[in-house]
């Protein structure tokens, strides 16, 4: 009796092992085929030049920024599917420390997106803009999106691109709170 019980042990670790095998193979096929197709979390480092250090209002972004703290401006394109995933997948209210500018070929394709995505319930504080013709993009020199720009202290210090909603959460500011005292 006790052989049979050890062979039933022995064949269901072998049977576990196997599967363990073909779930570790299964993943590292979906990796493949994410990198692929060029869906993997990647991001790129923006190279800033001149733009490093100034102010977001000398861009024709708001002058609220130059007093923030810490913020992340992410401009999206009406054109980028990307884009598009990451704005249907912003929370609502948006998050702290995050400014939107939706980048389009024009005020009706502005219009469009924010209505397809929802923005413009969100887009009365003042925390997503519409840069008609790539006005703001131009000045600071962006030609691609999805993109963020860090705001430190009123000024612009980094950029990335934003390559998911995934990765956007991963960057944004999260503001420091003392723990109560009693």
């Amino acid at each position: 009796m006790a052989a049979i019980v050890l062979i039933a042990v022995g064949a269901l670790a072998l049977l576990v092992a196997v599967l363990l095998g073909a779930l570790v193979e299964m993943y590292r096929d979906m990796r493949q085929l994410r990198d692929a197709v060029g869906i993997l979390d990647r991001p790129l480092v923006v190279e800033l030049g001149s733009v490093e250090g100034t102010s977001p209002s000398e861009h024709g972004l708001p002058h609220a920024l130059d007093s923030a703290q810490s913020a992340l401006i992410l401009f999206l394109s009406e054109r980028c599917m990307t884009c598009r995933s990451i704005a249907a997948g912003l929370g609502r209210p948006l998050p702290h420390g995050l400014w939107v500018v939706v980048e389009a070929s024009s005020a009706d394709g502005a219009e469009a997106f924010l209505d397809a995505y929802n923005l413009r319930a969100v887009s009365q504080d003042g925390r997503v803009l519409v840069d008609v013709d790539g006005v703001i993009a131009a000045r600071l020199g962006l030609n691609m999106s999805p993109v963020g720009f860090r705001v430190e202290d009123g000024r612009i210090t980094s950029a990335t691109t934003v390559p998911s909603s995934r990765y956007l959460v991963s960057i944004l500011p999260e503001p420091l709170r003392l723990r109560s005292v009693s």
